[in-house]
């Protein structure tokens, strides 16, 4: 809270020498006013001066004291003092008018910079938090560490892509029939956020496979990405064919059903996404994310699904045996719920001693997700991608991985 009153006491400052010049002003204009009506006082006075003098020349030539042309020579001095005691007055009396119409504009400069200051405390009062405490940069040290290894090993991982981007390019140079080699290619592009050049190294892979469904998929997503999400008509076309294929790619329906949604039609979606994650493997990694948006888009548009989707809503765990999945039905389930952290924390333990299981390490990512532990799978995620930097093909399966379960990698 500190750091507010400091900013509030420099703000008081800063309005302080706005206000004053302006203040200052309509005070030098009012005294101005003062001296401008006592000028005019005596000037008044001398006025009545020339022309009483005027009156005596008249009488001195009467008298025969003043000759003519002596008369003629002081009557004009008098007329020219006269004359100028007139001009000044006019000239006073606008000064003072000027000044009366500058004042209203001072008013309202005052008043709307009080304005402005009033209503910053009301919004601050309002929205703000004076009751937080100072969070000084000494505190924050381990934060800081966080963010700067996560930023490290992420440039790392960047690095390792851009190598494997430009060791493929060489290598389909001279081996442009390389199917495998334009797939790796579309994925470290992919990985990188350059799906718009990956579009062409996944186009040569369907060619090469006489347009095998996995690899319509792979185009199909390079397509959407490259879209910034949206299905365009090539993307639809591209992942119909797609579904007339033996392929089991979930891209294929999950896409299918997007493309329902982003025409209105979220009833199709939801029915094409329970279908396919009612047909998946029970370890596919990727089907909490889908029944995560089946649920939203049921809740969202009023859709009963109950009872319609079969899968499990808890991870495979690595270690599980048939005692422990026995004992586990007769737990209340804040012990079934302690249960699976404990058999998460081993699994984490393990990985820290024996790091060259990437099975290990995606289904530590997975479980973290699901017990909504986002911070912690994040944190497995960079750990696996630092462990297998040199090894291009883990990194991009831990990125995708990443990716579809929700996982921020940067």
């Amino acid at each position: 809270m500190t750091i507010w009153i400091v900013l509030a006491a420099i703000t008081l400052l800063v309005a302080g020498f706005v206000l004053w010049p302006v203040l200052r002003q309509h005070q030098s204009a009012t005294g101005t006013s003062g001296s401008e009506e006592t000028g005019n006082i005596e000037l008044d006075h001398d006025l009545a001066v020339y022309r009483d003098q005027l009156a005596e020349i008249d009488r001195d030539i009467e008298r025969g004291v003043l000759s003519t042309e002596q008369a003629n020579a002081a009557r004009i001095e008098v007329q020219r003092r006269i004359l100028n005691a007139d001009q000044r007055i006019k000239t006073r009396t606008e000064n003072v008018t000027s000044g009366l119409v500058g004042s209203p504009i001072r008013i309202v400069s005052v008043i709307a910079i009080l304005v402005f200051l009033t209503g910053g405390l009301g919004i601050y009062l309002d929205l703000g938090r004076p009751d937080l405490p100072d969070r000084p940069i000494a505190s924050r040290a381990d934060e800081i560490d966080a963010i700067r290894h996560a930023q490290a090993t992420n440039s790392e991982r960047t690095d390792v892509l851009n190598r494997a981007v430009s060791d493929l390019s060489q290598k389909l140079i001279n081996d442009p029939k390389n199917l495998k080699g334009w797939e790796l290619l579309g994925a470290s592009l992919m990985a990188l956020g350059r799906p718009v050049e990956a579009q062409t190294a996944f186009l040569e892979t369907v060619k090469l496979s006489d347009r095998d469904g996995d690899y319509l998929a792979m185009y199909a997503e390079s397509l959407i990405r490259g879209d910034n999400g949206q299905i365009n008509a090539t993307a639809r076309g591209v992942l119909k064919e797609a579904a007339t294929t033996d392929s089991r790619d979930p891209r294929i329906g999950y896409y299918l059903g997007l493309a329902d949604a982003q025409d209105g039609n979220i009833a199709l979606a939801v029915d094409r996404w329970i279908e396919l994650v009612n047909a998946a493997p029970g370890d596919a990694n990727w089907v909490p994310m889908v029944v995560e948006r089946i649920n939203d888009a049921a809740l969202a548009q009023g859709i009963d699904i109950e009872g319609r989707l079969k899968v499990a809503t808890a991870p495979q765990m690595a270690g599980p045996s048939q005692d422990d999945v026995a004992a586990a039905q007769e737990m209340t389930p804040e012990d079934r719920q302690e249960m699976i952290n404990g058999m998460v924390d081993r699994l984490a333990e393990r990985l820290e001693s024996e790091p060259n299981d990437p099975d290990g390490w995606a289904r530590l990512m997975q479980a973290y997700m699901v017990l909504g532990k986002t911070d912690e799978a994040q944190t497995t995620y960079h750990k696996a991608a630092e462990f297998f930097a040199d090894q291009p093909e883990m990194v991009l399966r831990f990125d995708t991985l990443a990716r579809e379960i929700g996982i921020a990698t940067n």
